[in-house]
């Protein structure tokens, strides 16, 4: 069934107008009666019916029970080095496909300012709109939210008690924590680098107070990196429970 994101509250009757009317009307060739599921991106859908098409907007009548989605912790924060805005937006597609909660765009010292001068208003609306088209896509009823860049730093200032964080490091030359305990997490926070991956002063900062990893023997394009490394973390969640 056709997936539809609504950012409003889901009554019993909603409408839905512009970009997302024409989708469903235009590019999905839905009619009068067909029905589509609608959900709000906080953990709530419903299956609607279609109502009423007109030229800007549709109207639709819901025609089961919602549907509340509990969340499941420990939940998956991407923080992603910035990359060539192409690449970047591949990795927001597929991690947003595998249910990540957040992704943060990271500055770090081997980013390239090319790239970090490329975030604008629009850029940040189109990030959001590919992971609002994924989530609509794998059938995650939890949106995954695009924040504004944060550097190194600030990033690894948000570990606490609560909050775990996974570095994978391509220069990694032992194994530094043979075994991974994420029990006890509300959030993991996985941190890939960009090319030319962390700098050794980035490394030595963040080795005493989180897990550092590898992905294999290949040195992958970061994008790919990031999509292994959250498909990876998720595999040690479902491990635990």
């Amino acid at each position: 069934m056709n997936r539809i994101y609504y950012p409003g509250t889901l009554d019993k009757s909603i409408e839905i107008k512009d970009e997302k009317s024409h989708k469903i009307s235009s590019v999905l060739r839905m009619k009068i009666n067909d029905k589509i599921q609608i959900f709000n991106g906080r953990g709530t859908s419903q299956i609607m019916q279609i109502n009423e098409i007109s030229k800007n907007s549709i109207h639709l009548k819901r025609v089961n029970s919602m549907i509340k989605t509990e969340k499941k912790y420990p939940e998956i924060i991407l923080a992603l080095a910035l990359i060539k805005p192409s690449r970047f937006e591949i990795a927001i597609e597929k991690t947003a496909e595998l249910g990540v909660s957040k992704i943060y765009p990271m500055v770090t010292e081997n980013t390239n300012t090319v790239f970090e001068k490329r975030i604008n208003e629009n850029r940040m609306e189109r990030m959001k709109n590919i992971a609002i088209s994924a989530s609509e896509q794998c059938g995650n009823d939890f949106l995954t939210i695009i924040e504004n860049p944060l550097s190194f730093n600030e990033i690894i200032n948000f570990q606490n008690k609560d909050t775990g964080i996974i570095m994978y490091y391509e220069n990694l030359k032992e194994t530094i924590k043979k075994e991974i305990d994420i029990q006890g997490f509300s959030r993991l926070i996985i941190l890939i680098g960009p090319e030319g991956g962390f700098s050794d002063s980035e490394y030595r900062l963040i080795n005493d107070k989180s897990y550092v990893l590898e992905l294999g023997e290949n040195i992958l394009r970061t994008e790919t990196a990031a999509i292994c490394a959250v498909h990876e973390v998720k595999n040690m969640i479902k491990a635990i429970l």
